[in-house]
């Protein structure tokens, strides 16, 4: 997250408060990699204005820089003017470099922020700035003051991504905009986005005194905003991936914990009773030639091939295929049973959370294709929809097929980012979907996804008769319970990475083997905190703007 404050306000930059000695540590790291910056505003015969703020270079890109600037000198309507800072030129000599690109703006933190970053803005009286044409400033409501305003907002996706100023007007203590509200589905409250991760303390807030889950979709909500902290993980992921009937409160929870380990064990003594040896030899010489691949750079599969962790994946695996026929073992699974193993620590707990998200992921690897037919036409409209040059850029490339996009769908981007980042990521999306447990405690794990989503009731329902809606967009999205395969975050995360390299492929002209050879040398490198900021806000955008069309949708996943 970008951070706009005054130097003495770099605690509000949205990261967790110092308390315990890694918060502590980490509040250390993000100071240091502070970069002061001092601006000065020209315009006309006008004296020059001066402001001064701090960013994190690592997250701050041209785009909120941009929005920093227009929230600091009050620039809402001034949309032509152009940014430099002060650097040396070829010839060595101290000059004003215009910042065009995030290449010039990761030139200009590396080589001139000693000891701080000078920029200049120019207030240029033609329309000769092609900075901020298409950009929609998202201001907050004592700012704009009116419904003329909101009234000219655009609909596009891509200026809804852009600006991240959840974060840089929170941090100023400003009221939240239209879409801040949205994505923080408050139910009333003044909530702002961004937390902190959950605690164990303020998890308990969410049970009642028997210790039952009494506010499920609260619980979702608040994970959205921050995930979880690592060592609540494996208590909130169960509740993440539906394993517990509802209702059940702190005994109960673990009484059922101990007695689906049982029934773990002795599926697991069965698999010669349940497949053919030839089968069962199969299937566990695939899973073993997977598992052996699998994450062995971190440390909890680092080790001999015989390792406990590697033989626990590899059993589960075994388990799930030989008991759900219909479905077996796929290349893939062990990238989405992995993250589940590690948190749990425990096989037969992993096992019942594989189930869990097994039951929503199941026909990602069915043979006849249809689900990530779906998926990929769904990813196509989408970005479409939402940067319909960068589209045709693809069409053009022979790459609006988006087959590069492969894994990320089949595995939701788990293998995109970093493990520790994955497990953020993962349980964020998690969260975005609606609570879908057993019907009651001897339910088995397989079944229908269920439809809607936690923020339905706040920003899904149908409108009320008399409510006038907002023009439809020239092309429609499906309705959340079906983008996706009713998964629809995901597919905005997945364009937020398309379009955080945009830019980077459309000015190199990369064709599709560079397109795929590009995006394949980014696995597990992406950064999470500049996908989600942007991956939510599109969300926002998207349910807000209430521009799903079922039709528009089925047209475009109908087989060719």
């Amino acid at each position: 997250m970008a951070t706009a404050t005054g130097s003495s306000d770099l605690a509000g930059s949205g990261a967790p408060p110092p308390g315990g000695g890694v918060q502590a540590a980490a509040a250390e790291e993000e100071e240091r990699e502070v970069v002061r910056v001092r601006v000065k505003k020209c315009e006309s015969f006008l004296p020059p204005e001066f402001r001064s703020f701090a960013v994190d270079p690592q997250i701050t890109s041209l785009d909120v820089l941009q929005h920093i600037l227009i929230r600091a000198f009050d620039l809402n309507g001034k949309k032509n003017f152009g940014i430099s800072y002060l650097g040396r030129d070829r010839l060595g000599q101290e000059a004003y470099l215009s910042l065009l690109s995030d290449w010039d703006l990761s030139t200009a933190f590396a080589t001139a922020s000693k000891p701080y970053l000078q920029l200049r803005v120019d207030i240029r009286p033609t329309e000769d700035s092609p900075l901020l044409e298409d950009w929609d400033i998202i201001s907050p409501k004592d700012v704009i003051g009116s419904d003329v305003l909101l009234a000219e907002k655009r609909s596009s996706l891509t200026a809804a991504a852009l600006p991240f100023t959840q974060s840089i007007l929170s941090q100023v203590g400003r009221t939240l905009s239209k879409v801040q509200q949205v994505l923080s589905w408050s139910y009333g409250e003044d909530v702002k986005p961004f937390k902190p991760p959950l605690s164990d303390a303020e998890f308990h807030t969410y049970m009642n005194h028997e210790g039952q889950l009494s506010r499920p979709e609260e619980l979702r909500l608040r994970i959205y905003h921050g995930g979880v902290e690592p060592s609540l993980r494996k208590v909130v992921w169960r509740y993440l991936l539906n394993v517990y009937p509802d209702g059940l409160t702190g005994r109960e929870r673990m009484d059922y914990m101990k007695r689906k380990s049982r029934e773990y064990e002795q599926l697991k003594s069965e698999w010669a009773q349940r497949a053919s040896p030839e089968d069962l030899e199969f299937i566990r010489s695939t899973v073993l030639k997977d598992v052996l691949r699998t994450d062995r750079a971190h440390p909890y599969y680092a080790g001999p091939e015989d390792g406990p962790h590697l033989r626990a994946l590899h059993d589960l695996l075994t388990t799930y295929a030989v008991t759900h026929p219909q479905v077996s073992y796929c290349q893939g699974m062990s990238d989405l049973a992995s993250p589940i193993l590690a948190v749990m620590d425990h096989e037969g707990h992993a096992f019942v959370c594989f189930c869990g998200i097994m039951k929503r992921l199941a026909g990602n690897f069915h043979p006849d294709g249809r689900a990530m037919a779906t998926k990929f036409a769904h990813l196509k409209l989408l970005l479409r929809h939402a940067d319909p040059d960068f589209y045709q850029y693809l069409q053009e490339a022979g790459a609006d097929d988006l087959f590069f996009c492969y894994r990320w769908l089949l595995l939701e981007l788990k293998r995109e980012f970093a493990f520790d980042d994955a497990l953020r990521m993962l349980e964020v999306t998690w969260s975005s979907l609606p609570p879908d447990p057993p019907e009651h405690e001897e339910a088995s794990p397989a079944g229908d996804v269920a439809a809607g989503s936690p923020l339905m009731p706040e920003v899904g329902s149908p409108q009320d008769p008399g409510k006038s809606l907002p023009p439809p967009h020239p092309l429609g999205l499906p309705p959340p319970q079906e983008f996706g395969q009713g998964n629809p975050f995901m597919l905005f995360l997945c364009l937020a990475i398309l379009l955080e390299h945009r830019d980077h492929i459309m000015r190199n002209g990369l064709d599709y083997n560079e397109l795929a050879m590009h995006f394949d040398r980014l696995v597990r490198k992406h950064h999470l905190g500049r996908v989600l900021r942007r991956a939510k806000a599109l969300f926002a955008d998207y349910l807000q703007s209430e521009v799903w069309d079922s039709e528009e949708g089925a047209e475009a996943t109908a087989p060719l």
